[in-house]
């Protein structure tokens, strides 16, 4: 009999003390977690913040005079007096050209199309040896594009790329070359310098501030 109230003694205490435990476990202080310091809230974007690379102090266009998809001439100076996006691409490239067609014609279908359109699009190719002006000229009402598509002999566009810092290296029927788009502003000023294959969204974000 003493041995089972010693037993049951013991029982009791072990149960007291986890009675115990648990109390002042509840009871502890908070101890804040490093998710709790961590703050998630999007940082708000200012007026004037532009997505693309903003090149201070901007550089003036380079001069060029090229031919257009239409066997029209163009110059750096047919671009002054709206902004212009100005991209390089060629016409039978399988991937990364598509993308931009694709972005400027979301930018075209925003701010309208023609001579009366509040933004320019240009396109300068990176294969003359294939792309003709009737070459771009099918592939630009194919696409349905509203932009000047350029061209010219090779050494003539060798100097264009140049002065663009566009990298070009032909093989076989495919250019890899520099994926990158100018935001130029009305007084033919380089603004904005996009690398890869920024968004419609993005182009639309920092056009929007050179027009409104």
């Amino acid at each position: 009999m003493l041995r089972f109230r010693l037993i049951v003694n013991s029982v009791l205490a072990i149960l007291l003390l986890i009675a115990f435990g648990v109390v002042f476990w509840l009871r502890r202080p908070v101890q804040t977690s490093y998710l709790d310091t961590v703050d998630v809230t999007p940082r708000t974007r200012t007026d004037d913040f532009f997505v693309g690379d903003e090149l201070v102090p901007p550089v003036p266009l380079a001069e060029f005079d090229l031919v257009n998809h239409t066997g029209d001439r163009v110059s750096n100076a047919d671009l002054l007096g709206k902004s212009t996006l100005l991209s390089f691409a060629y016409t039978s490239c399988p991937d990364t050209c598509q993308v931009m067609f694709g972005r400027f014609l979301g930018v075209q279908q925003e701010f309208g199309t023609g001579r009366t359109a509040d933004v320019g699009l240009v396109f300068v190719t990176v294969d003359p040896e294939v792309d003709t002006p009737e070459r771009l000229q099918q592939h630009t009402e194919a696409m349905g594009g509203k932009w000047y598509f350029l061209t010219e002999e090779l050494a003539v566009m060798q100097k264009v790329w140049e002065d663009f810092h566009v990298i070009v290296e032909k093989e076989g029927a495919l250019v890899g070359h520099s994926s990158t788009t100018y935001l130029i502003d009305d007084l033919g000023m380089i603004r904005i310098r996009y690398s890869g294959l920024p968004p419609t969204s993005v182009l639309l974000n920092d056009i929007r501030k050179f027009i409104e």
